[in-house]
């Protein structure tokens, strides 16, 4: 005879399954931050390069990283401070 599953084993499954899938998006949605960090990335350094000149040193590779990293520190900022003020003051 078949052993039927009861209802708790049946719950754990579908648990188990739920953080399977959970996991898979955030890693699926982590991959796509990465690609689209490291097309910015490329698109940036051109930019810098036409302005500045091609990074042909440690130093001006570290340059650019400083500028890079402030840059995006700034805009998180600003982003976070604009989501927040009108998470806690829906009214502005």
């Amino acid at each position: 005879m078949e052993e039927f599953l009861d209802k708790e084993e049946i719950r754990k499954i579908g648990k188990a399954r739920q953080h399977f899938l959970e996991r898979t998006i955030t890693i699926i949605i982590a991959a796509l931050g990465l690609i689209a960090a490291l097309a910015w990335d490329e698109a940036l350094k051109s930019l810098f390069e036409k302005i500045f000149g091609p990074l042909s040193t440690s130093g001006e590779k570290l340059i650019y990283a400083l500028v890079i990293t402030a840059l995006a520190s700034v805009v998180s900022i600003i982003l976070g401070r604009r989501f927040f003020f009108r998470k806690e003051n829906p009214r502005h």
